[in-house]
């Protein structure tokens, strides 16, 4: 492919050029044949005029007569461009104007039937015939053909007249299209231009998000960067905080050990001590770090992904054998990762399994422009108190259960990626507790 076809601009311009001149070499060809129609047909009608004339002119009784002169005047003047004949049974010549006096053409075609007329051109002239049945005073009908030809070069000459205008013009509509265009595909590419100096800025480092304003076509991609700058964000945001913590715990049991004698016999202990308490922060600080940015955006279908996972939970909960309902209001759809929604329904599902009593109800549903996602269960819900502290990191409402109480954190931290949110509330069906998912649509 030719490096100049690489740029958008360049494309552009040779594809509007290619149409332009398919079109207006189609319409030219168009228009000229429609002209060409028109006339011959206005001639046609012309040819058609001379022939009654020469009827109203005739006579015929025991043989045809016409008058000397013709009421038309070329007819009496010899290589006019215009030439009358009527012949008989036979093609007899029976008459001709003294204008086809000199003209040698092929006056002969083929047979016609009373009344009918046929039209069409022979070299340069144009010739009509038509087809009459005279009937005499005594009664008899005389077959009678009254043909007329006409010069083409009148015809000719207009054609070329309109073709020379219609090609100027054309042509000269073409060469102001090709003027004007490369302006018009700066302007309308300014867009991409600005989008393409808003990332050199935000890779500088001197902004932090796609502002805009941007037209419609572009802001489905400029939401997308946004969203995977924003997960980026946080999830640097998250590395530092998470460094920054481990780094702080680190602190006391390093100067624990810093500070011990070596030669005391206690020593070896306090080490092993004091490393296994190092290893509990690193773990608990990586578990503080779970979390990760999003995706190019997809739709996802809830509905799907809801019967898969409860499918999956099933089998892992079979001894309590919980009951799923699954509601869907419309074909409610999630536009993002489907890894982030599996993760997010996932650690609700669970929840609702670990500690509901055996009945599990998802509804899904898309309306007033959000999308909702609610988990309920008949267990015995989260006391209000409790709420706001739940959906921090490690903090759990029942102790008794297994779990590290991390999954209402990772659900409400993945939701913000999607500038959603988690709600905790009361189920009114199943009198347990109602956790929800609301993301704008």
């Amino acid at each position: 492919m030719s490096a100049s076809l690489h740029s958008l601009s360049a494309r552009i311009l040779l594809a509007s050029l290619l149409l332009v001149l398919l079109f207006l070499g189609s319409s030219g060809l168009y228009l000229e044949r429609s002209h060409r129609v028109s006339i011959e047909a206005a001639q046609a009608e012309r040819l058609q005029l001379q022939v009654m004339t020469l009827l109203a002119q005739a006579d015929y009784d025991s043989r045809l007569q016409m008058p000397t002169e013709m009421l038309e005047p070329r007819l009496n003047q010899a290589s006019s461009g215009l030439y009358a004949r009527v012949s008989g049974a036979g093609n007899q010549v029976l008459w001709q104007s003294h204008s086809a006096l000199t003209l040698a053409a092929p006056w002969d075609g083929a047979p016609l039937a009373p009344g009918e007329r046929r039209f069409g051109r022979n070299g340069d002239l144009y010739r009509l015939d038509y087809q009459v049945i005279w009937q005499t005073d005594s009664g008899r009908d005389i077959p009678l053909r009254f043909s007329v030809l006409e010069s083409s070069a009148a015809v000719d000459a207009d054609l070329a007249t309109y073709r020379r205008h219609l090609w100027f013009w054309l042509g000269g509509s073409t060469l102001l299209f090709a003027l004007t265009l490369p302006a018009v595909l700066y302007w309308s590419l300014g867009p991409l231009r600005r989008l393409a100096a808003d990332v050199a800025a935000i890779e500088a480092g001197r902004s932090e998000r796609l502002e805009g304003p941007y037209p419609a076509e572009v802001r489905p991609l400029t939401t997308n960067l946004n969203r995977l700058l924003q997960g980026e964000q946080q999830r640097r945001q998250r590395a530092r905080d998470t460094l920054a913590d481990l780094a702080h715990s680190l602190k006391t049991p390093l100067a624990v050990v810093a500070s011990a004698d070596p030669a005391q016999p206690a020593f070896p202990a306090l080490v092993r001590e004091q490393a296994q308490r190092m290893q509990d922060i690193v773990d608990y600080q990586l578990q503080r770090g779970i979390g990760g940015g999003q995706a190019l955006l997809h739709s996802v279908p809830v509905t799907e992904l809801a019967e898969r996972l409860c499918a999956s939970l099933a089998k892992v909960y079979a001894e309590r054998g919980p009951t799923f309902e699954i509601v869907a209001e419309g074909a409610p759809q999630f536009r993002g990762d489907e890894r982030d929604l599996l993760e997010m329904l996932g650690n609700l599902v669970d929840n609702a399994c670990k500690h509901g009593a055996g009945a599990v109800r998802i509804l899904a549903r898309q309306q007033a422009g959000e999308l909702e996602i609610a988990v309920e269960d008949n267990g015995p819900g989260i006391a209000p108190a409790l709420r706001d502290t739940v959906r921090h990191r490690g903090i759990r409402a029942d102790t008794q259960a297994p779990g590290q109480g991390i999954g209402l954190a990772v659900a409400g931290d993945i939701a913000a990626s999607y500038d959603g949110e988690l709600r905790i509330g009361d189920s009114q069906l199943l009198e347990g507790a109602r956790i929800s998912l609301h993301f704008p649509a």
